[in-house]
């Protein structure tokens, strides 16, 4: 939207807003993550939900004692932590370009105010929740190991 205000001088940012509004839901689809890379031994589904709860709780279910989650705990260890670096640069960028849009358009500062704070919300929320599922990680490759050395020891 900043664009448009920029481009077509004199207008306001309710001049672009549902052109606005109308590409952002084009692009949306777009927008949807990208399908994890496939492993030649993927995991079985079953398996997946067991992980998923693994990484959400820090504990080892059962089901780990028959696959090995190393591969896809560390494609996710490396998700998040992306997450992690990548994020605030994204969010600091978004909210510059909504001061910006306060800057130039001051009949629409209270919109631009309303979505550099709502960035900022998401932002960090989502920091948060990667930060806790990454630590998660770390603990359930810990017990994963410590599992897989005592199962090594027995023999």
């Amino acid at each position: 939207m900043v664009l448009c205000l920029d481009l077509y001088p004199g207008t306001t940012y309710m001049d672009h807003l549902s052109s606005t509004v109308v590409l952002f839901a084009g692009l949306l689809p777009a927008l949807k993550p990208l399908p994890g890379r496939t492993m030649p031994d993927a995991m079985p589904e079953g398996y997946q939900d067991q992980l998923k709860y693994a990484i959400r709780c820090r504990v080892l279910p059962l089901a780990s004692l028959f696959g090995d989650w190393r591969d896809e705990l560390a494609q996710k260890r490396e998700t998040y932590s992306l997450a992690l670096h990548a994020l605030p640069a994204v969010t600091a960028v978004v909210i510059l370009i909504d001061v910006y849009g306060v800057l130039r358009d001051p009949a629409g500062g209270l919109f631009f105010l309303c979505c550099a704070v709502a960035t900022a919300t998401l932002g960090v929320a989502v920091f948060a929740f990667s930060a806790v599922r990454l630590r998660n990680i770390y603990a359930v490759q810990g017990k994963l190991r410590e599992q897989i050395l005592l199962l090594h020891v027995d023999r």
